[in-house]
């Protein structure tokens, strides 16, 4: 008797183990779909018109940031630095939510304009350098563009 002749044919599985195992893939696959649609961020369908003396305030904080530059009281990085900080509050009061820990990124997504991210990544650069070639008139003036178009 040689060896060939003592092997035993392979087994066919059941039909109810390859759909047992089908359906537990389907809803493994199905669980990682609903979890995926259920955890992304809300896109923001429409924005509220702002009120022209809620901008006219943001425009005024500008001003006064760009005043206290030019008084010598503030050198560019504090100006940036500034800038950035009333550009997110503005851009909380448009979106709706506090996203003064928001990356720009995160910002850029939910401003229909991505102006602000644009903003905010200009001026990373003069707000964290010692020293800058940034110019504090147009950093202000970009900063009175966005917030009087969106």
């Amino acid at each position: 008797m040689s060896g060939a002749d003592s092997l035993l044919p392979p087994e066919v599985y059941s039909t109810w183990v390859v759909v047992v195992g089908g359906l537990l893939l389907l809803a493994v696959a199905a669980w990682y779909a609903y979890v995926l649609w259920s955890t992304r961020a809300a896109r923001p369908t429409s924005q509220p018109q702002m009120a022209r003396d809620e901008r006219s305030r943001y425009l005024g904080e500008v001003d006064e940031v760009l005043g206290t530059y030019r008084a010598g009281a503030r050198d560019v990085r504090a100006l940036h630095l500034e800038l950035a900080r009333i550009m997110r509050a503005f851009a909380s009061e448009r979106i709706g939510r506090d996203v003064s820990s928001w990356t720009r990124a995160q910002i850029a997504e939910h401003d229909p304009t991505a102006r602000v991210g644009r903003l905010l990544a200009d001026w990373e650069e003069p707000s964290f350098a010692r020293r800058s070639d940034a110019e504090a008139e147009y950093a202000a003036h970009r900063a009175r563009e966005v917030i009087g178009q969106w």
